[in-house]
């Protein structure tokens, strides 16, 4: 039971500082602010970001089904435990680093805690009774994903990377073909649709973001979005484990 009250906290704490640094202003700005200080490509639309509610309501929702768990052996490991509050300790002080324009630590941070939330997401094997527990932490490894690549993006803008000579939209291109090789791979090898699903979510919100003034953008991420919803759809490799 410490564990889930642990878990409990922690979601709470999360949800509010993120919520506060996204929206209300930490340090005086909005993360959302800082974001849209410079022309980036990859940058999705202003609403896209509010999809860290459905996030942390998944995460509520992943407590709830372990306290409902708690006398069975699908409880909790303390491993698992471990590793998601490292990973919002990660959360916050990567966003600290962020709003203190601190950006190389913060997507140093950022990379460190996908890392450990992709350990998390492969503690849980491929069975169908632990698909409501696997898939919250699935929705918060993908968006974090993103949100990683969407840093390391800011940052060699911020730093005026000249790309070799390379173009902005055509980098914005290759890394968006990068993200959808990444969501096919977790949606075949893993039977995960959470994962593409969120890049789909983000990838429209570039197109809508870059509109008809980078039509390279907007079409590629169209174009990426199809692609990973046939994915969704017509992939169907399903694990001996699964059946």
């Amino acid at each position: 039971m410490g564990r889930l009250i642990l878990l409990f906290i922690s979601v709470i704490v999360a949800t509010l500082f993120t919520i506060n640094a996204f929206w209300l202003q930490l340090n005086g700005h909005s993360i959302i602010d800082i974001i849209n200080r410079l022309p980036l490509l990859f940058a999705p639309a202003n609403y896209v970001y509010y999809i860290w509610f459905i996030v942390f309501i998944f995460l509520f929702l992943w407590v709830y089904n372990y306290l409902k768990l708690r006398r069975t052996d699908l409880i909790i490991s303390n491993l698992q435990t471990m590793l998601f509050l490292v990973a919002v300790i990660l959360q916050i002080a990567s966003l600290w680093s962020w709003h203190s324009e601190y950006f190389v630590l913060s997507a140093v941070i950022l990379l460190i805690q996908v890392i450990v939330l992709f350990a998390l997401y492969y503690t849980y094997p491929l069975k169908k009774e632990l698909f409501t527990i696997r898939m919250p932490i699935a929705l918060f490894f993908s968006w974090s994903t993103f949100l990683l690549i969407l840093n390391c993006s800011y940052l060699l803008v911020d730093l005026q990377w000249s790309g070799f000579g390379i173009s902005y939209a055509l980098w914005a291109v290759i890394i968006m073909t990068l993200g959808t090789a990444i969501a096919l791979h977790l949606r075949y090898h893993h039977f995960d649709i959470v994962f593409p699903i969120v890049f789909i979510w983000c990838y429209i919100g570039i197109a809508v973001q870059n509109g008809l003034d980078e039509l390279l953008v907007t079409t590629a991420a169209l174009f990426l979005a199809g692609v990973m919803i046939v994915g969704v759809f017509l992939i169907k490799k399903n694990p001996v484990h699964l059946k």
